[in-house]
Formats: C-alpha cells, structure tokens, sequence
C-alpha cells in the first residue's frame, strides 16, 4: 500500500511538471518578439531589370516580399548622384499591403519630364510592425525626355457617392496627387498607366495637345451645336456595370457642366466626356486593356439616344454611326 502511494505521488509530481514544461514553453513562444527582418526577393528595377527610365515615362517596380512581423509600410526613395538635389519620395501604406505577411509589390513610379537626366540613387525600404526594415539599394540612370504628347488623360481622386449608374455630391478631395497618361499622336501611351483604387471615384480629364503644346480639346464642346456630335466611350475590359449605392461594379459619366460659349450642359444626354468621373467598382479587380474613345456621329440626333449604359458597349460602332476622331489605349489596374 505505501509503493502504491508512492507510486501515485510520483505521477502526479511527474504530469504537474510535465505540463507546467509545456505552459512555459507556450508562454516563451508568445512573448518571444519577432525579430527576423523583412525580406526583398528578386526585385525588377524598370523593364527587364535595366535599371533605366526615361523621363517623362513611369519605373516599373516588380519583387516579392516576406515579413514575419506583418508589413507596416513600404517607401521608396529616388535622389540624384553627383551633388543634385532632384528626389522623389513615396510611402504604400494602404490595405494592398499593409497586415500582409507575403505580398508581390508590383507598382509603376511616375518620372516627370522636368526631372534631370543623369545617374541616380534607388532605395526601397519595407518595415513591419515590429521596426524591423529591410532596405534594397540600387543605382538607377534617368534619361532625358524627348516624348511630345499629343493627348493625356488625367486620373484625379475626389469624394462622392455612388446612386446607380451615376455619381452625386462629387467634390474635390484635399492632399491627392494625380496620375497622368500620356499617348502620341497615334493613341499609344508612352508614359504612364491607370492604377486606381477599385471603389475610389476619379475625374478623368483629356487634354489634346497641337504641334506648340497649346491645349485644344476645347473644340469638341466649344458651344452646344459642335458638342451634339461628339460622346465619349471607354471600351474594352468587359466591365460589369454598377446598379445598386454601392461601389461594386463600374461607372463612367460624362459630366461636363459648361461649354466653351460659357452655356450651361444641360441633362445627362448632351454631356460629351471631356471631363468624365469614373469608377471600376470590387467586381472589376484586376487589370484590363481600355480605350478611352471620342466617337464623333454622322447625324446631329445619334447623341440623344446614348443612355448611361451604353459607355462601355462593345458594339458602340454599330449602334452609334460614325467615326473615332480619338481612340486612346491604356491599361487599368484596379487594386
């Protein structure tokens, strides 16, 4: 009876230490902090890895990152080498990346034409929520621009809601940087592309440019009578359009509020779409292949019958005779 107690006593002391092992090892493991560092993997540096932008174009940026810790921010730096004072700065710090242990940053950086062709320094700086930072270097060469663009489209942020297939209450927002598409004479985006929030709302504004740069796209909507022959289109990308309040499918809306003359537009019909507002909506996540089209019609009365739903239809050129004074194509990434 007493090696029987023995015995007892002696599994007991032995499951009370066994399992007080295991609740000191769960707690090390909890307060243990992260301390391994992000990490930067295979990062391409403009097109093929070249290392080169030109100015006045956008630096493709392409590399997979790893962060124990969860990514709290990525940034990016650009200065000029050599006693310049040129730079360019920009933070990510949005849902796309922020939280995220593993994520591909894929991000096109904007050069402008004014920036100084020479040698260049690059950083890119990923920090997660522990502190920790990991930074990759490299030099960077910006040539000089020699890009004359004949058209541009220019993405711009705002605040508004979302009624249907159109927009009400639009306003300007504070502290947003625009994004610019430039294209030649021809259509072809030489700088730039759409990366846009997928439930953000955008005024897209086309500027037309003639061979001294002097602005000309007024001459689409100069009074009433030369604007009943001109609507705008964005083709392309089979979109699925929006029908409730909510941001979930895509809108395009023409809404000029004046012509050239000074006369008010008036309804939604005789809007043109050299100011538009736009929205690609959750549903249209992704990337796409868009044209932005001016389609101009062979009889006066064509404008009248183009409903809100009708700018994204894929047989417009038969249903709308007439002819595509501008066709410009461009890509969207909406995410």
């Amino acid at each position: 009876m007493h090696m029987r107690t023995r015995n007892i006593n002696f599994l007991l002391l032995f499951t009370a230490l066994f399992f007080g092992f295991l609740s000191s090892c769960k707690k090390d493991n909890v307060d243990t902090p992260i301390t391994a560092k992000p990490e930067i993997g295979a990062l391409e540096i403009g097109m093929d890895n070249n290392k080169t932008v030109q100015a006045g174009s956008d630096l493709h940026l392409d590399g997979e990152i790893v962060a124990e810790g969860l990514i709290e921010k990525i940034e990016i730096e650009i200065h000029q080498e050599g006693g310049g004072t040129f730079k360019i700065a920009k933070i990510y710090n949005d849902e796309r990346y922020v939280n995220r242990k593993n994520v591909n940053f894929h991000e096109h950086i904007d050069i402008p034409a004014v920036a100084p062709a020479g040698k260049y320094h690059f950083h890119l700086t990923v920090t997660d929520k522990a502190g920790n930072s990991t930074t990759v270097e490299s030099p960077l060469t910006v040539e000089a621009s020699d890009i004359q663009a004949s058209y541009k489209l220019i993405f711009t942020e705002v605040n508004g809601t979302v009624h249907g297939n159109h927009f009400h209450d639009l306003a300007d927002k504070e502290h947003v940087e625009p994004s610019t598409i430039s294209f030649d004479n021809t259509g072809k985006a030489i700088a730039g592309h759409a990366h846009l929030k997928p439930d953000g709302i955008y005024k897209i504004e086309l500027k037309q440019f003639d061979a001294a740069s002097k602005e000309i796209q007024g001459q689409y909507i100069k009074d009433k009578v030369t604007a009943n022959l001109y609507k705008a289109f964005l083709t392309g990308g089979s979109f699925v359009l929006n029908t409730g309040n909510s941001v979930t499918g895509a809108i395009f809306q023409p809404k000029e509020t004046t012509y050239g003359d000074g006369s008010a537009v008036s309804g939604a019909t005789e809007t043109t779409g050299i100011i538009t507002y736009f929205t690609a909506g959750k549903d249209n996540e992704g990337e796409k292949e868009l044209f932005y089209v001016l389609r101009k019609f062979k009889d006066v009365t064509t404008k009248a019958k183009i409903t809100r739903e009708d700018w994204n239809l894929s047989g417009y050129e038969t249903k709308f005779p007439g002819d595509d004074v501008i066709k410009l194509s461009f890509e969207l990434h909406a995410e």
